[in-house]
């Protein structure tokens, strides 16, 4: 039996005519709807892509380990060279993991990461559950059976990348690590230990701390906060620049 022929993992988001690439990496669980809002605003000045997380469509394969995402995601550019590349929670350590590789290429794009933590994330099954039940109610109020067993089978693969990984090489080109409030609800913690770390292996950074919770960072109430620190980031002061 021949295996599935599946789509390719770079999916479009914004795109017109010729402009600087940006590249957006999924948190757990796969789903890109939390980025559409910011996908907008990132579209004012890039052509944006996303790369679909593994094994959330019928024969594809799961990938347990950050290195196998990070490879990934740069095999997915296709030769893109982005100029910026953004991921939050386990989407900014895969986002970091794929920078360090591009600038073994001679490319630096500009990364700006949301509630990540360099460290290994220990699983347990009170953590991983409320995550999974925050992750699976994203689907809408009747998701499709099989879809959400594909989701599942995502974030649990997920979460063995996340406990056997630790961030050790240092990024070279331009940082913004974004991180919220302390929480015992988003199995996240040590954030001030995060930061420090996330300083030592990024010698060009620069930090801004967010009102927002790790789950409610894209909703539209704290948008203009995100979209404002990206933007100074970026040069682009204003959110109609």
């Amino acid at each position: 039996m021949n295996a599935p022929v599946l789509p390719g993992r770079l999916v479009t988001l914004v795109r017109r005519k010729e402009r600087p690439v940006c590249v957006m990496l999924p948190g757990a669980g796969g789903g890109l709807n939390p980025y559409l809002r910011l996908a907008s605003f990132l579209g004012r000045h890039h052509n944006v892509y996303a790369v679909r997380a593994a094994g959330l469509l019928p024969g594809d394969p799961l990938e347990d380990s950050v290195a196998a995402m990070a490879d990934a995601a740069v095999d997915a550019l296709d030769g893109r060279s982005p100029a910026l590349v953004f991921g939050w929670s386990l989407g900014g350590t895969v986002a970091w993991e794929m920078c360090v590789r591009l600038a073994d290429r001679g490319v630096r794009p500009d990364l700006v990461i949301v509630d990540s933590s360099p460290f290994s994330r220990p699983s347990t099954v009170d953590g991983d559950e409320l995550i999974r039940q925050i992750i699976v109610s994203g689907l809408g109020p009747r998701p499709d059976e099989q879809t959400v067993v594909r989701v599942e089978h995502t974030f649990r693969a997920q979460v063995r990348a996340l406990a056997g990984h630790a961030t050790r090489r240092e990024y070279p080109g331009r940082v913004l690590l974004l991180m919220c409030p302390e929480s015992s609800a988003d199995g996240i913690s040590g954030r001030a230990d995060a930061v420090r770390r996330w300083r030592e292996l990024a010698p060009d950074l620069r930090l801004a701390n967010l009102d927002a919770s790790h789950y409610a960072v894209f909703e539209p109430e704290h948008l203009d906060q995100l979209t404002g620190a990206i933007g100074a980031f970026l040069g682009h002061e204003r959110a109609g620049d």
